[in-house]
């Protein structure tokens, strides 16, 4: 029996242990020994919802909505690690905590419920301390409400046969496909398993569902569960446990550890404590897009949206065109291509195309260090930065942001050899080039890479620096190194802290200057001021996100239908992506570009389309962006379906709406436009400009021809 297996035995208890609590009602729980029955029921509620909870032998719970009467939980509260017991309770106010302890592992369990009476939500928190001599394996830890649902043939019961969960904001990964969605019935929650790669590019099944949030819903009645975690790396989990033959038990909320996240949750050494993320269920009207649009407005409210009157610089990307990237191998990093294909007067060209286009930024990739991830400007073949972002502005109008890739993909030679990893036994890993950049050995979370690198892209900001891409993200392996600054092994969770902790050290100094995060797990981690006890509080973190690679063949990715994606994204969150398009895959319609700008807060081109006619329809769409590029990049965004976009401005009352038409044969679609929806007033006369539309009640209706995989710009004023 190994150490994880002997956790989970910890079930029976015997013996109350008291763990003093000041103020509030304080109600001392039965023992084990006792009768459920005879245990106080105590009761937390709002508008909402109806939480009853009995601590016994069992913690009792009952979860009510109360406006339907629609039963959530009902029965034993699951803790897949041993059965505690709870030796104090206490309610104050509108919250409910319980604190008890499982007596053969050593663990102490602080459990909190709340409610605010005016919002539709409740929470719950959970807090486990090792009290005990030995470390505990919790890998497998899993925490929630039950829902019994009796399953006949592998179908649930007709009261629940409508509701489905919807994972936010992925109900479309981006490695996806046109038939990929992540849209699941309660019988394949209790009865399936989930595969996704969005954690750590695994595709391994799991018996758990995880994701940011899920939409729980019947179309009429939704439960947005969602897991908010600044601290740690959580997901909101769904899982089942048997209750009888025949009779299973959907499992949610609490926590879940996933995959081994949160690391820190997952392994408690003696005298360690974790507090993991708040668990919220909110009760909304409507179906799963409702669901996503109460997500968005919940992460706003947490300070992880779009900021306002946000206006990231349009970029023109100059790796598309530059020949140096397309070399084979990584001839990129050879000083002598670099003198030969990444010169000033390249650059000085590639200027002059941003300009012409109506770019506002030049985005420099590979190429303008001294070595690949040096983040030191090349002074010998470029000048001083500080004489380059002057000539940019005063030449061509234009900012100046670069690719400033982290640890993980580098060339890790301009570091020194005390910032890479160690491993267990005590030996420094050492860069071998042949393996290339993918292999660093430096180690992400070291003072040493930090303190390197924040002084280094500090200095490019004096400069005059407009962004930071935060590429090269990727976690290798874990770090032993007592040295390093910081906990011994630091693995994955010390790794993506590390970075978020280096965009906010930038930002102490420079507020400034947009950093973009490569696939921060979930979106929002880093994002924002740091969660308490995080060093280096005093700045920000990165201010977007990377468009999940939809880089390289952006036309393929629409018309495949990874760039769906996006879609759904923008339905779920406000925070704005970054991400820049080869427009040499574009059509004579503008198709990549106008989908990009309708997804993409930050928006970057680049690449020179052989065809005049697309150049010219690009050269066009660009104006028409930059016109009312407000919209795109501070707006509201709303769905009418996959393929119509509205970005609304909520306080004048206008939009502007995208059409699009991803088959390849032309079509005609009718367009129900509800300004109530839509982030408008209801109940005034608006005018179309691009289509016509009749007015039916409060509901605008038009009908629009899109040519095949083309576009339609329709303002509404």
């Amino acid at each position: 029996m190994n150490r994880r297996e002997l956790v989970k035995l910890g079930a029976a208890q015997a013996a109350l242990v008291a763990m003093p609590i000041t103020g509030g009602m304080v109600v001392q729980a039965a023992a084990k020994s006792s009768s459920s029955g005879n245990a106080k029921t105590l009761t937390l509620s709002n508008a909402q919802f109806e939480l009853s909870i009995t601590p016994g032998a069992e913690l009792q719970c009952r979860l009510v909505h109360r406006p339907t009467g629609t039963v959530l939980a009902d029965g034993f509260y699951s803790y897949s690690f041993g059965t505690p017991v709870f030796s104090q309770v206490q309610k104050d106010g509108n919250s409910l905590l319980l604190q008890g302890t499982i007596a053969e592992t050593g663990m102490a369990i602080q459990h909190r419920f709340t409610v605010d009476p005016g919002s539709p939500w409740i929470e719950e928190e959970l807090e486990f301390s090792n009290h005990g001599d030995t470390p505990l394996d919790l890998h497998n830890a899993r925490a929630g409400f039950v829902l019994p649902i009796a399953l006949q043939a592998k179908q649930v019961p007709a009261a629940w046969a409508e509701y489905k969960f919807t994972a936010i904001p992925f109900r479309r990964e981006p490695a996806g496909h046109t038939g990929q969605y992540a849209d699941l019935t309660l019988s394949q929650v209790l009865t399936e398993q989930y595969s996704s790669e969005l954690w750590s590019e695994e595709t391994t099944v799991t018996s758990a569902f995880a994701s940011e949030g899920w939409a729980w819903t019947d179309g009429k009645q939704g439960f947005l569960i969602t897991k908010y975690s600044p601290g740690g790396l959580e997901f909101a989990t769904l899982d089942r446990v048997v209750l009888s033959p025949g009779k299973l038990g959907l499992r949610w909320g609490g926590i879940g550890i996933y995959r081994n996240n949160p690391e820190h949750g997952a392994w408690l050494r003696p005298g360690d404590s974790h507090r993991f993320g708040v668990t919220r269920v909110t009760a909304y009207a409507g179906d799963w897009q409702q669901g996503f649009y109460t997500f968005r407005g919940e992460m706003e409210q947490r300070g992880h949206g779009c900021p306002p009157r946000f206006n990231a610089p349009v970029h023109w990307n100059e790796l598309y065109d530059n020949k140096l990237w397309w070399l084979p191998g990584d001839e990129q990093d050879d000083p002598e291509m670099r003198k030969k294909y990444y010169t000033l007067d390249t650059m000085k060209e590639e200027a002059a195309k941003a300009k012409d286009i109506g770019c506002e930024a030049l985005y420099m990739d590979p190429g303008w260090d001294t070595s690949f991830s040096s983040k030191i400007w090349d002074e010998a073949r470029l000048g001083t930065y500080e004489s380059f972002t002057t000539m940019l502005q005063r030449d061509y109008g234009l900012k100046s942001s670069l690719h400033t890739p982290l640890s993980g993909w580098c060339d890790p030679s301009s570091y020194p050899t005390s910032a890479n990893r160690v491993d267990r036994f005590g030996r420094r890993r050492m860069w071998i080039r042949e393996k290339g950049f993918l292999d660093s050995p430096l180690c992400g979370s070291s003072d040493q890479y930090i303190n390197t690198t924040a002084d280094r892209l500090k200095t490019l900001s004096k400069g005059g620096a407009a962004f930071f891409m935060f590429d090269g993200t990727n976690y290798h392996e874990e770090c032993w190194d007592p040295n390093h600054g910081h906990r011994v092994p630091a693995r994955r969770e010390e790794h993506d802290q590390a970075r978020s902790r280096l965009a906010r050290m930038v930002h102490v100094e420079y507020p400034n200057v947009l950093i973009e995060m490569h696939n921060p797990t979930p979106i929002y981690y880093g994002h924002g001021h740091c969660p308490e006890g995080e060093g280096a509080c005093q700045g920000a973190g990165f201010d977007t996100i990377w468009g999940f690679e939809l880089m390289w063949q952006p036309m393929q990715d629409l018309l495949s239908g990874h760039s769906i994606a996006l879609y759904y994204y923008n339905l779920a969150y406000s925070l704005p992506i970054y991400l820049h398009i080869d427009l040499r895959t574009d059509n004579p319609n503008a198709l990549v570009f106008w989908w990009n700008a309708s997804t993409c807060r930050h928006l970057g081109i680049g690449g020179t389309h052989p065809d005049p006619a697309v150049r010219k329809a690009q050269k066009e769409g660009m104006a028409n962006y930059r016109r009312l590029k407000p919209y795109f990049a501070a707006g509201t965004f709303y769905g009418i379906d996959e393929q119509t976009h509205v970005h609304s401005d909520v306080k004048a009352n206008t939009a502007v709406m995208n059409c699009f038409n991803l088959s390849n044969v032309p079509i005609e679609k009718e367009i129900r436009f509800d300004p109530a929806q839509l982030g408008l007033s209801s109940g005034k006369t608006y005018q179309f400009s691009g289509a016509s539309f009749h007015r039916s009640g409060d509901i605008y209706v038009g009908k629009v021809s899109i040519p095949a995989e083309a576009h339609m710009l329709i303002e509404v004023t």
